[in-house]
């Protein structure tokens, strides 16, 4: 087997983060299987957004066609919302430290 790209393992992990948490019938993830996901999988960022409020309203934005479920295509949109403001956040600290490199 051909070794694959560091963006096809990303892709492959994603997916199959994906469906270790969903229904298994279903390949969708309902309100507490999402929760655990998040609260696992992106320990990190969301630390300091544990709670009620905030998850509910995450939830309610990803959950476009209102199913009360989130789909493949709807965790694939958050991942790359999420992947959009770590990136902002990288360039932020790059220029930052571009900037104190030229003092």
């Amino acid at each position: 087997m051909a070794n694959l790209s560091r963006i096809e393992v990303s892709m492959q992990n994603l997916i199959d983060v994906f469906y270790e948490y969903t229904t298994a019938d279903k390949y969708t993830l309902n309100k507490p299987e999402m929760r655990k996901l998040v609260e696992v999988e992106l320990n990190q960022l969301t630390k300091n957004k544990k709670n009620v409020e905030y998850f509910d309203q995450l939830f309610k934005d990803l959950d476009f066609d209102r199913d009360g479920e989130v789909n493949f295509e709807e965790f694939v949109s958050f991942i790359a919302g999420i992947m959009y403001s770590c990136n902002e956040l990288y360039l932020q600290k790059k220029q930052q430290m571009a900037k104190g490199c030229k003092k």
